[in-house]
């Protein structure tokens, strides 16, 4: 028989294998939501009757023009119509989805938009919609101003899943290295319809053993067997080699199903390879035992959001002398340039967005690295207002307003000390989590030109800052040499300090040269996995969101697929 692959394997009729390319890395979540309208107090536009109502909804495209993406029935002879027809949209946390609603009077059946009365129009982003759940605003009109008042109601459709919790440990594995062990590593692969397993799952490789032990990892239920209990699971082992051609060890299916009725029996399974299985006395290639299995109901980012959650967003400017002279436009933070400098620009296309998820608008907004008047005292985590009581700062232009004042009135100096910053923000967090709610969570945006001088405390103050409702996001400016920040952003190893490892990946690092051509993409890079950090969070602690409080712990296994037993 031969192997010619090792992403997902196909029992076929003879019993040899089929191993097809995998696994594809884990596609983003697609979140939509239903939004629902109603209007009062409509203009009457009509003689002998009342207005036709119709409502038309856009969306603003890259180049800034409108493109409309549903409309509603319309309702005859009423004035306060509330329509029946929900228009779903695509939700994109790390994008200004800007809306505008239009409301139209249409008196014949076949009439045209264009040749219907305009009633009002309101102009608002999907995130402020989803953060309210309901949002009431008036109408505007270039002629009138007494339009009535139109209500945008959202709900997710399709956002909470299952997460299946597994974690293996093998015993007496084939040996298949000459001069060693085995480095035994494993996947989980789906049925398709032809028959064949695509790799949904592939686990850590555990080095020169025969009896691993295995990480738990989560998964999707969806992704790992489509929902449906009795669909077959793969689970192929192989062993590591550094040519990149792995070896075979063996083989077993199983089913959802079953790994939920022996979820907590530590049932094990032979691993077979099927060259052997002709050879005299052969039993298994090894041995591979179920330790936990548990099966949890998940809640999406937008879940959270529309359930109450509020993100806190603390602002951290770097004042180091290495931005160089304000007054210079060399400086990194020279104001007069017409486009905003690198860091404007940068808070001006995340704030945009993440001030919609706040239900004030009030950000804490701090510099570090500064030289403080009267005497030049160096501060890590001072307020840009000057007001070290109050370092609040309203709305987006708030924070630049500060911004501008601080740099006349503080020097530049150094070193780029962080970690207060992030100590700073993860004390507020520590409240957070005490609460046992996902009511509040908090996001440190920091803005630097250069590498941090403490990386090392910073490391630390990271790794105590992932057990709390917080992330950080760090904005590199500037042509420095980022390669440690890239460190911090632990996408490949994961953050250790003093022997102990960070709870989650709680660190975002984009440089914005990356962007500089085109600031609006920013966002996308910089947001990109705050929802899935949120996610994690409250899944790990079974933590629903606030309208789901009643339900704060979660379904053991046993239950989770009770729907399915007759």
């Amino acid at each position: 028989m031969t192997i010619q692959d090792y992403g997902s394997i196909r029992s076929g009729s003879s019993g040899s294998l089929l191993i097809n390319k995998g696994p594809p890395p884990p596609s983003k979540p697609t979140v939509y939501c239903e939004l629902s309208f109603k209007c009062s107090g409509l203009r009457d536009m009509d003689v002998l009757s009342k207005s036709d109502p119709q409502l038309v909804l856009y969306i603003k495209g890259k180049e800034g023009s409108w493109m409309e993406i549903g409309r509603t029935e319309k309702v005859k002879n009423c004035l306060d119509p509330t329509f029946n027809k929900s228009i779903p949209i695509q939700f994109k946390f790390e994008k200004k989805q800007d809306l505008r609603m239009r409301i139209f009077d249409l008196d014949d059946p076949g009439q045209s938009i264009g040749m219907a009365d305009f009633l009002g129009e309101l102009e608002v982003s999907l995130g402020q919609v989803v953060a309210a759940k309901s949002l009431t605003k008036c109408l505007t009109h270039p002629r009138f101003k007494d339009c009535g008042n139109i209500t945008i109601s959202a709900i997710e459709t399709g956002g909470s899943h299952e997460m299946a919790t597994f974690k293996f440990e093998g015993s007496k594995l084939d040996k298949k290295d000459f001069f060693g062990k085995s480095d035994p590593y494993y996947e989980l692969g789906r049925q398709n319809p032809d028959g064949t397993f695509t790799t949904v799952y592939r686990s850590e490789i555990i080095e020169s053993t025969l009896n691993p032990r295995w990480k738990s990892h989560e998964i999707i239920v969806k992704r790992l067997c489509h929902n449906l209990p009795y669909q077959p699971i793969m689970f192929s082992c192989f062993d590591h080699d550094d040519d990149g051609s792995p070896d075979f060890i063996g083989y077993f299916t199983t089913t959802l199903a079953e790994l939920r009725a022996r979820g907590s029996d530590n049932i094990s399974w032979g691993l077979i390879n099927p060259r052997k299985l002709k050879k005299k006395d052969y039993q298994n290639s090894g041995v591979v035992k179920l330790v936990d299995c548990r099966i949890d109901k998940t809640y999406s980012f937008l879940d959270y959001i529309m359930g109450g959650l509020q993100l806190n967003c603390t602002i951290a400017i770097d004042f180091t002398s290495s931005n160089g002279d304000p007054q210079t436009s060399k400086s990194l933070h020279y104001i007069e340039a017409p486009e905003g400098n690198q860091y404007q620009q940068a808070w001006l296309n995340i704030g945009h967005i993440i001030q919609d998820y706040d239900s004030d608008k009030v950000f804490p907004a701090y510099g570090f690295g500064g030289a403080l008047p009267p005497h030049g005292q160096v501060s890590f985590e001072f307020a840009l207002n000057g007001n070290a009581e109050d370092p609040m700062c309203a709305g987006v232009s708030g924070v630049m307003e500060a911004y501008k004042m601080a740099l006349h009135n503080v020097g530049l100096s150094g070193p780029t000390n962080c970690a207060p910053m992030i100590r700073h923000v993860s004390r507020l967090a520590v409240s957070a989590a005490q609460s046992r709610t996902a009511q509040n969570y908090y996001v440190l945006l920091i803005l630097t030109d250069g590498q941090f001088t403490d990386i090392y405390d910073c490391i630390g103050a990271i790794v105590e800052a992932s057990d709390y409702p917080m992330s950080i996001i760090i904005i590199g400016v500037g042509n420095a040499d980022f390669t440690d920040m890239e460190r911090l952003d632990a996408d490949r190893k994961e953050l250790q300090h003093n022997g102990r490892k960070a709870s989650r990946d709680i660190v975002q690092f984009v440089p914005y040269n990356a962007h500089r051509q085109m600031p609006s993409t920013l966002p996308a890079a910089v947001l990109a996995e705050l929802p899935r950090q949120v996610e994690e969070y409250y899944r790990k602690r079974r933590i629903t969101p606030i309208h789901h409080a009643d339900n704060v712990t979660l379904s053991p296994i046993t239950d989770a697929l009770t729907q399915y037993d007759e």
